[in-house]
């Protein structure tokens, strides 16, 4: 699919948009192609707009974006995928889940030297459905960004990022959590009991992850328990945990 479209943007010196045809009326700006058998419909994006998606999305961060060279790497890494700009971001689409998850970055900052932050859209059908997730990712990436523990973003990451953003604006809400104790306390414990949750509640997998001895870890949770009150094996008490943490460190980072 790349192959095709460097071609006719080549030919054209247009940006261009191909998606599969599913007998849909097409606009002046279409045009229908074939190929391998498939009838495509070959879009000039009028001012390098995107007006048509329907595939898996994911949408790249950098700082100091170079398109051109994320482009390339991101060719050289996954086949029959589009690429295009898409507000601040590097939007890849693709008919299928790519092999996109937490190591992703890592390995695009090996080669473009710049911080890099991923957010996975899941499947998008339309643009209104882009331009709305799009926005909320906006809304939170400089929150995403200063939180510093995954550069790969998943819907439901967001969702999380959402609540903890409107708990931490809401004075009624943030009333009822315990502020105050929590920046008293140790940030090695608050860490320790993100990870904890973001393991799945496993004593041996945070262990690892954090190369904590388990007594080490029981240790810590204890101390969260006697501090806060909330018992992290608990599913309620690590979800109450989770959000004003989350909630905690988006006060101190916008007042950075």
């Amino acid at each position: 699919m790349q192959d095709l479209i460097e071609f006719f943007e080549k030919e054209t010196n247009k940006k261009i948009n191909i998606f599969k045809y599913n007998n849909e009326k097409i606009s002046s700006n279409q045009n229908l192609v074939t190929f391998n058998n498939t009838t495509y419909i070959v879009e000039f994006l009028k001012n390098n707009i995107l007006t048509h998606v329907n595939g898996y999305c994911y949408l790249f961060n950098q700082q100091n974006l170079d398109f051109d060279s994320l482009k390339d790497i991101l060719n050289n890494l996954y086949e029959d995928i589009q690429i295009y700009k898409h507000n601040n971001y590097v939007l890849l689409i693709s008919d299928n889940i790519l092999d996109i998850n937490c190591t992703t970055p890592i390995i695009i900052e090996s080669e473009t030297y710049s911080k890099t932050h991923i957010i996975y859209l899941d499947k998008i059908t339309s643009i209104d459905e882009l331009d709305f997730k799009s926005n909320l990712v906006n809304e939170l990436i400089n929150i995403i960004i200063k939180d510093n523990i995954s550069k790969f973003i998943t819907l439901n990451d967001l969702i999380i990022y959402r609540l903890a953003h409107i708990t931490s604006n809401d004075k009624q809400l943030s009333s009822l959590i315990k502020f105050d104790t929590i920046k008293n306390m140790d940030e090695n414990l608050l860490t320790t009991g993100i990870n904890f949750i973001e393991n799945g509640l496993n004593i041996s997998k945070t262990s690892n992850v954090l190369f904590l001895h388990r007594n080490t870890l029981t240790y810590r949770l204890e101390k969260i328990k006697e501090q806060l009150n909330l018992d992290l094996k608990n599913f309620k008490d690590a979800f109450i945990f989770y959000l004003s943490v989350k909630s905690f460190f988006n006060i101190t980072n916008n007042n950075l």
